[in-house]
């Protein structure tokens, strides 16, 4: 048991470093491209605000997660082990690709297909409503944005001095960034924590500080290309745009939040750069677009057949 107590903990801190290299584009990656913050201004205020929304908010997640998709009783430590494992080999790949695909995704198709691999009772509502939130999620980024850019546009042109312009500009980009870095770790270290909290393994805020941790690292040591493709390749971005796409986006995911539904962040920073690039005018890239939706389709079916492959070969070595 001890092994795998070891290798429940390493699984978990492997994929929170995945989802800080991948996902933290998610909070700060309109701030960066828009030239506001430094990359280094914001990894440190993703760690910050990551680990206070982890260690507040993150429990209703989790519970989804861990529980919600298979039922309690089914999910022990060795199979989330398995879960957790699988969702990180695929995003890591699509880190190293540059894609900023959904962890989020990556885990619910692990999670399941550990479920399908022992026959558990797969709860099919549940899988249903967190579906429908992934389409929702970034569609509703894209109005929410939209919104917020016509709304501060009109704010900021009645504004005569440029210092003061430049001053709001900065703490828009930080309150957008920390806002949702916040839900970042309430909702996405809910995805590596929910197997572990599902499995009895760690009570709720302590798996949530933990894997924040190692969130946070991976943020700081390999979230560049991501950051890159979310700032910089959908759209062009500035000051206001950036903030816009921010805080639509983390408005979508709160509302997830509330309803304790693990939604994609990717997604979500995603639809809010879509939406400030029409309403703007400048338009999207739809290349990179296209190649982002390929990766929203495929990283839970992925996860799923990669699930069940782990499963077999930890079954045929006796490790299930």
């Amino acid at each position: 048991m001890e092994a795998v107590a070891i290798a429940m903990v390493a699984v978990a801190f492997y994929i929170a470093w995945n989802i800080g290299s991948n996902d933290s584009a998610n909070a700060m990656g309109t701030a960066v491209g828009a030239g506001i913050l430094s990359f280094r201004q914001a990894t440190l205020t993703i760690a910050i605000f990551t680990l206070l929304g982890a260690y507040l908010k993150g429990y209703k997640v989790m519970k989804t997660v861990g529980k919600g998709i298979v039922p309690p009783g089914y999910l022990t430590v060795e199979l989330a082990v398995i879960a957790l494992l699988s969702a990180g080999v695929w995003v890591t790949i699509a880190t190293v690709k540059g894609l900023p695909v959904s962890t989020t995704q990556a885990i619910v198709g692990g999670v399941l297909g550990v479920g399908l691999s022992i026959g558990a009772p797969v709860n099919w509502e549940t899988m249903g409503k967190i579906a429908g939130a992934w389409v929702f999620s970034p569609v509703l980024s894209g109005i929410f944005a939209a919104i917020l850019y016509k709304f501060y546009s009109r704010v900021v042109s009645s504004i005569k001095s440029i210092s003061t312009i430049e001053a709001l500009y900065k703490a828009l980009a930080i309150l957008g960034g920390s806002y949702m870095a916040f839900n970042f770790g309430t909702n996405e270290v809910a995805n590596a924590s929910g197997p572990i909290v599902g499995a009895g393994f760690l009570e709720p805020r302590t798996a949530g500080i933990l894997v924040a941790l190692s969130l946070a690292m991976g943020s700081l040591t390999f979230s560049y290309a991501v950051m890159h493709t979310v700032g910089k390749k959908i759209t062009a971005l500035g000051p206001i745009s950036a903030f816009a796409a921010q805080f639509g986006s983390a408005i979508s995911v709160s509302l997830a939040n509330v309803l304790g539904l693990p939604v994609s962040s990717s997604q979500a920073i995603v639809g809010g750069v879509v939406g400030v690039g029409l309403i703007t005018g400048e338009g999207v890239d739809k290349r990179v677009i296209k190649d982002i939706l390929f990766g929203w389709v495929a990283t839970p079916t992925v996860a799923v057949l990669i699930s069940l492959i782990v499963f077999r070969l930890f079954h045929l070595v006796g490790l299930v």
